[in-house]
Order: structure tokens, then sequence, then C-alpha cells
């Protein structure tokens, strides 16, 4: 009886794991992220109006995330990764130039240029600049090691909160708590679903944290 009640409660954690795993997937954590920053900052944002946010969010939304899954679904239609999961070193390799080329292009639209016809957002862009940083960070390691993903996208969100409380008008220290208790958890379902060892997982934490830290603490004092 204890180990059948073991058995359904192994069962559910993995349930449950494969859930937040799929809830925070990678290339959803730039489409979070920039619901936090348009969120947490609508004074800064108002005066171009809700439809512009939507746009910008939508130009996030579809070039960090369906563009590269369609890229990612023809790739295993056409037996070049055998899995979306991306389970092998060798499996991440085009996956990760394919992705670090899309959030490229996908700064790139954000940044201040008198010539688009949309209005760039600098948060998006330095918040995007950090995302490149790190998925490059990882794609180098990705030799050695396999970096969790998952991980290195709570820790982006986590440096994106710590580095909003300078912009936004709202107190986030809950915000800032409850962003390390959900990096915890996605985290602990890795581990619980045996998809990267504890090693992978704080790494994919610190990258994630030290490329938004890069961009907007580093880089931006020199563009």
């Amino acid at each position: 009886m204890d180990f059948e009640r073991a058995y359904y409660i192994c069962l559910h954690m993995k349930t449950i794991s494969r859930l937040i795993s799929y809830i925070f997937y990678p290339l959803l954590f730039p489409t979070y992220g920039t619901l936090l920053i348009l969120g947490l900052n609508p004074n800064m944002f108002g005066y171009f109006g809700e439809r512009l946010h939507f746009v910008w969010l939508i130009i996030v939304f579809a070039l960090t995330f369906i563009f590269p899954a369609v890229w990612m679904l023809m790739m295993k239609g056409l037996g070049m990764i055998d899995s979306l999961h991306m389970e092998t070193s060798r499996e991440r390799i085009v996956p990760f130039v394919a992705g670090i080329t899309f959030y490229l292009w996908t700064t790139w639209m954000f940044k201040a240029n008198v010539h688009m016809k949309i209005p760039a957002n600098q948060l998006i862009f330095y918040m995007m600049l950090g995302a490149c940083i790190s998925v490059s960070i990882a794609f180098f390691m990705n030799i050695f090691t396999m970096v969790s993903l998952h991980t290195l996208g709570a820790g982006s969100i986590l440096g994106l909160v710590l580095i909003l409380v300078r912009f936004s008008t709202f107190d986030l220290r809950l915000l800032f708590v409850a962003a390390i208790i959900l990096a915890g958890i996605i985290g602990t379902a890795r581990l619980i679903l045996k998809a990267h060892t504890e090693l992978e997982v704080i790494s994919g934490y610190f990258i994630g944290f030290a490329g938004q830290f890069l961009a907007f603490s580093v880089i931006s004092k020199f563009l």
C-alpha cells in the first residue's frame, strides 16, 4: 500500500512538473518579460496607447516563440531532431543558432531608430539584448554541458524584475520574492523530471541573471 501511494505521488509530481515545464517553456520567457515591462511601467509608455503596447507584445511573441517553434517543428519533421525537448547537445546546435538569430532580429526591432515606423522601446531592447547574451553563452557552454534553458529563462525574469525596481512606480518587493519562488519551482520541476543535473539547473539561473545584468547595467552605458 505504501509503495502504491508513493508511486502515485511520484506520478502526480511528474505530471505537475511537465505542466510547469510547458507553461514556462524557454521560448515564452521574452513574452513574459515584455508583459512585465509594459504592466509595471504604465506611466512610461501610456502616451503610446494600448494598441501600440499590443503591437510590441505581438512582435515579441511572434519573433521569439512562433517563428522558432515553427522552425523546430520543421526540423523534427525533417528528422534533424528527435524531440522538441532537445535532449542531447547535438540536437541543440541548429535550434540554438536559429533562436539566437530570431532573438537578434527582435532586439533590432526595438532599437531606437528614426527610420522605424513603430516607436522603439528601450526596456524591451535591453531585455532582448540580455536574452541574446544569455542564449549565446548557453550555446557556447553546450559544447561541455547542457545548461537548463528553463532556469535560464527564470534567471532572466528574476534579473529583469530586480532591474525594473529602478523604473517602476510600484513596490516590487513582493513580486521579486514571487519571482524567486517561481524560479525555484521551475528548477525543481526540471530536477524531478531528471531533465538536468543540479549543476545544469544552477548554471541556467546564473547565465540568465547575468545576461540581464550585463545588458542593463554594463552595455547600456556604452550605447
